[in-house]
């Protein structure tokens, strides 16, 4: 990242902006409950890309990576041997 911040939650932040002025110069004229909505969408969206990145930014320990992968071999070479 060259400046820092991410883009997503700039972008979030410049449309909920743009919303909320759009709704206070009368451009956008929806009742309470649905602008409502609106901004709860945009905020479960926000907590689910927190949650994608909290994943992806966890490690996954090496010594775990290599259990998994040498099972892995195991099976594919047994499985055949026992049902032959």
């Amino acid at each position: 990242e060259q400046y820092g911040f991410n883009k997503v939650e700039v972008l979030l932040h410049l449309v909920q902006s743009l919303i909320t002025s759009a709704q206070d110069s009368g451009l956008l004229n929806v009742p309470p409950p649905i602008l409502s909505r609106v901004y709860q969408t945009c905020s479960r969206g926000y907590v689910n890309l927190l949650n994608a990145k909290k994943i992806t930014d966890t490690k996954f320990p090496f010594p775990m990576a290599q259990l998994i992968t040498a099972l892995l071999f195991l099976h594919v070479f047994l499985t055949p041997m026992v049902l032959a």
